[in-house]
């Protein structure tokens, strides 16, 4: 996967991208480096949709590209360890202020989210984009091999009633997300219980 529009990026996006394709564990089929580019191009798309000022931007491209990283160490309250890892790239560049912006940005992704600002909003919605996109059986399914690897789940019947149920409670916070995303999320719902059903006779 491609990171669009590169140059409107900060270095140290490149940086923290970096560490993340050098180290992230091939164990991790869904929190990838893949799912990084996917959420900061999905973000990209909500930049320009509503025309946010640059400085604004930078802030969440960086805690789009570092929202993860906590996996480099423990899938375990990873939203924390994200931030802590993601300050030591961004303490010296940047003021305090703004990297209270980018911790509330991390932890509006933790599930369930919570987002308490319009960008964490932003945030929180790309990084579930997929749940309301096409591509969701092949997302779904490097999540699923994930939760089988850290012995989460034990069957794909127990994956389909945690999947049906995270995407009955699920909502999108954004006017973007709702419009583009539930229709789509609904229909992927629809497909998921009919698959349990199938499985279960």
């Amino acid at each position: 996967m491609i990171l669009r529009n590169k140059y409107k990026y900060p270095k140290v996006c490149f940086e923290i991208l970096s560490e993340l394709e050098k180290n992230l564990s091939s164990e991790l089929t869904y929190h990838s480096f893949e799912h990084t580019v996917d959420v900061a191009n999905v973000c990209d798309d909500y930049i320009e949709y509503y025309n946010i000022p640059k400085e604004d931007a930078d802030l969440i491209r960086i805690a789009a590209v570092g929202h993860d990283m906590g996996y480099l160490d423990s899938p375990n309250n990873h939203e924390e360890k994200s931030i802590l890892k993601i300050n030591s790239f961004v303490e010296p560049l940047i003021s305090k202020e703004k990297i209270e912006i980018i911790n509330g940005l991390i932890r509006a992704t933790k599930i369930p989210q919570q987002p308490k600002t319009f960008y964490e909003e932003i945030l929180a919605d790309s990084d579930l984009d997929y749940l309301g996109r096409t591509d969701y059986p092949i997302v779904s399914r490097e999540l699923y091999q994930e939760f089988l690897h850290f012995q989460l789940i034990s069957d794909e019947k127990e994956w389909l009633k945690r999947q049906i149920k995270f995407l009955k409670n699920h909502r999108y916070h954004t006017t973007w997300a709702k419009l583009n995303r539930e229709e789509h999320k609904a229909k992927n719902l629809k497909e998921l219980e009919i698959k349990l059903k199938e499985i279960s006779n």
